[in-house]
């Protein structure tokens, strides 16, 4: 599958991502790892990788561009999916936030932050090849792989500073909500407040952003994306 050819060629071929024909590193989270977040961990099988990521494909001074690729799968009737995470706080009461893309197939990102009444506040946003979406300070999430006869393949731009804290999904087994055959099913731990459902383009003009394709603005446009290590320069 090739991905780009400028500025730098991306090419993947089975779960191996090649960068201007070297293969590229990658780390896997394994079924049995995602135990901790599936609504039924007994249907998770057989074991082996759930996704695949690719840390640092493009690095432009404290920015750098991942790949992830969620292969086709069902854990029963939950299609495959990420685990989940928050990102560590940027400014004070400000979070880091994140660009994604969509390079092959199509999904559904599951966003939640916890309001003051320890209520999760959850953003859906169903998406395709092509569309960018913007993760908000504050929020974690979850991405989900919705056609299980195609693999997922995204690429996120994040600030180098940033690390992410996977312990809240796992302490209520999960998102607020999981995405199954059946549709989004709430996670019986969260309490849920306000949901919403969101294309790819609202995201962005939320916070009045304009981002085109993600490699190419790493590349070519980096100061567009200050934001991304200072998010005291978004619009509210």
């Amino acid at each position: 599958m090739l991905l780009y050819e400028t500025p730098i060629k991306l090419e993947l071929i089975g779960r191996t991502l090649y960068k201007d024909g070297k293969p590229l590193s990658y780390t896997s989270r394994t079924v049995s790892e995602m135990a901790d977040v599936l609504i039924d961990s007994k249907k998770a099988f057989p074991d082996g990788p759930a996704y695949h990521m690719y840390r640092d494909v493009f690095l432009w001074g404290s920015l750098r561009y991942d790949v992830t690729v969620i292969p086709p799968r069902m854990y029963g009737d939950e299609y495959a999916k990420t685990y989940g995470h928050y990102h560590a706080e940027a400014k004070k009461g400000l979070t880091y936030p994140e660009l994604y893309q969509i390079l092959s197939g199509e999904g559904t990102f599951i966003m939640q932050r916890l309001s003051k009444d320890d209520r999760f506040d959850c953003i859906f946003v169903k998406c395709k090849k092509g569309d960018v979406i913007f993760i908000p300070p504050n929020y974690g999430h979850v991405l989900v792989n919705t056609n299980p006869n195609s693999p997922l393949v995204s690429c996120n731009v994040v600030s180098n500073s940033f690390s992410a804290d996977y312990s809240g999904y796992k302490e209520n087994h999960g998102a607020a909500y999981y995405c199954t055959k059946d549709g989004l099913t709430q996670n019986m731990n969260c309490l849920v407040g306000r949901t919403e459902t969101l294309t790819p383009k609202a995201t962005l003009e939320r916070c009045k952003l304009e981002i085109g394709d993600l490699l190419e603005e790493i590349s070519s446009n980096p100061d567009k994306l200050k934001f991304l290590e200072d998010p005291s320069l978004l619009s509210a």
